[in-house]
């Protein structure tokens, strides 16, 4: 990965926008907003995390190969990355993470559904592939949260208007909590770029050519 003099960090750009980035190996909490009309709590690093009745989980395993989703009233004890969403329990569901994509994305880019909604409006976990030297998307916007791991690779995501951006290098084990509405895009370098985002609300099923990763995204620019 070769870093040049455009890769800016600007921690009060960040903040304006509402990006959020936690490193490998950091232990916190973050919260929601009371604004959000769908609420969540992201958890990174270990933590034993209880899980109240009524709200439900999305969990990585501690090998990072296989993905959770559990119901409360339950206790979890996670490794690495946890999301809490409030007001939704289904049914508990496990998956393996495979390094295969199924739905075509934008500008090369591909992804899958880890965690299918069952209907428009559920939450739903992702895979997202970007191969190398791919920007993920034109820098766009979302209506609700996104919650993401980085699972492999490296890149950059790019956060905040022209001429006023903050760029913010991208790890295997880096999490990032982007709030609704932060203009963002994601860009891989030499090797692919793996991550694993959940959407706290998703717009539409599974259908290939109109699928969550599609909609629900809106281009800036």
């Amino acid at each position: 990965m070769t870093q040049g003099n455009a890769f800016r960090r600007d921690e009060k750009i960040e903040k304006t926008y509402g990006a959020h980035f936690f490193e490998a190996g950091a232990h916190e909490i973050l919260d929601s907003k009371d604004s959000d009309p769908y609420r969540y709590q992201l958890f990174v690093g270990q933590h034993v995390v209880t899980v109240e009745a009524g709200d439900c989980a999305y969990w990585l395993s501690e090998d990072r190969l296989v993905a959770h989703l559990n119901r409360g009233p339950c206790q979890i004890t996670s490794q690495h990355f946890l999301a809490i969403v409030r007001g939704f329990a289904p049914e508990n569901k496990t998956s393996t993470i495979t390094r295969g994509t199924v739905l075509p994305y934008i500008n090369g880019a591909s992804t899958k559904q880890i965690f299918p909604p069952d209907r428009p409006g559920d939450p739903t976990l992702q895979l997202l592939l970007m191969p190398p030297h791919t920007m993920e998307q034109a820098h766009h916007i979302h209506s609700t949260a996104r919650l993401v791991y980085v699972l492999e690779g490296s890149g950059i995501s790019v956060v905040g208007q022209k001429g006023n951006t903050s760029t913010h290098v991208l790890k295997p084990g880096t999490v990032i909590a982007l709030d609704r509405m932060c203009p963002h895009h994601f860009k891989s370098f030499e090797e692919n770029l793996l991550v694993m985002p959940l959407h706290v609300w998703s717009s539409t099923g599974r259908d290939e050519s109109n699928h969550p990763m599609f909609n629900g995204t809106f281009q800036i620019g």
